[in-house]
């Protein structure tokens, strides 16, 4: 569920924290790291467990209007087939994915009525009158049925709005759950393991993210040391923060991560320049990186292993 450039974040998000807390230790920091990326995949299993909630509420929808005495032309078009959604029904009966809610303490949280309501407004939408319309349903439709619905849900502000209470990071993380959401309903109904495939990978995680955040803080010093004398013009003091961390740990990278490539580096805190910092701080870490880089592989400081990936 996560790549590199997500575990980048993390880091940066843990080292701005570490850094701002007076007396907070590395071990704090690892902790809050660790946390980050489980918070992740909570935010994935919640979105899965609201979908599932929200799908399944056809049924009761269907009972409701089924037990009328006086049913309404509307109420007679009542459905179970989102109910029914082959998909639905996996997730329901995988024990597995059902326990792991539980153990997560996360089948209490999702809001009853608003539930009701997220129901009632995709099935008031064109696309789900076709959806019951169609009377062979193949299965990438059903699957596609979910993915609508979900966009449905992302529509609606207080849906927004509980996500980002229950989870702080859900700005930056959104996309990586809607993401690993639609990954999981393509792999269903087949998959009975398709939400451990979307925990984030081990060596992502440990031997390049939490080894990226213990050599930044360990080191901090020595990068800073290296990073002034480039400063040209600029006092330190007016750098910001972020750009400091920034071209902290891109020099972690050059000088400690010899599988990644020197220009992935640059690219990767450019782009984190951009989305998190000031305007003009893409050109600056753009700019200090790129020199720095040329003086550690002139001083043969930097040694990238692998083909293609020693930069001429």
């Amino acid at each position: 569920m996560l790549s590199r450039h997500n575990i980048r974040v993390k880091v940066l998000q843990t080292l701005y924290v570490y850094t701002q807390t007076e007396g907070d230790t590395s071990k704090n920091a690892e902790r809050n790291y660790m946390q980050a990326i489980h918070d992740s995949y909570r935010l994935y299993l919640f979105s899965m467990l609201y979908l599932q909630k929200v799908a399944t509420y056809a049924l009761k929808d269907f009972e409701i209007k089924s037990n009328k005495l006086v049913p309404t032309e509307e109420d007679k078009k009542a459905s179970l087939k989102l109910y029914e959604n082959p998909i639905i029904q996996s997730i329901l009966e995988n024990g597995a994915f059902q326990r792991l809610l539980k153990k997560e303490k996360l089948m209490s949280l999702p809001d009853t009525d608003l539930v009701r309501k997220l129901f009632k407004k995709f099935s008031q939408s064109e696309y789900y009158q076709q959806y019951l319309d169609m009377k062979t349903t193949p299965m990438r439709e059903h699957q596609y049925a979910l993915v609508n619905l979900y966009k449905t849900m992302l529509e609606d502000e207080v849906y927004v709005e509980l996500m980002e209470d229950y989870f702080p990071t859900w700005v930056d993380d959104k996309s990586l759950a809607f993401g690993a959401l639609k990954r999981s309903i393509r792999s269903l109904p087949d998959d009975d393991r398709f939400f451990i495939t979307q925990e984030a990978n081990s060596e992502f995680v440990h031997e390049f993210g939490k080894e990226l955040l213990y050599l930044s803080i360990r080191h901090d010093e020595e990068l800073r040391e290296m990073i002034v004398p480039k400063l040209k013009n600029w006092k330190e003091d007016r750098v910001a923060i972020i750009d400091m961390l920034l071209l902290k740990l891109g020099i972690c990278e050059f000088l400690h991560f010899p599988s990644v490539p020197t220009k992935v580096t640059i690219n990767e805190y450019v782009s984190l320049a951009k989305e998190y910092s000031t305007d003009k701080s893409k050109r600056f870490v753009n700019g200090i990186l790129d020199r720095l880089m040329k003086e550690l592989m002139d001083e043969g400081k930097i040694n990238k292993e692998g083909r293609g990936l020693k930069d001429k």
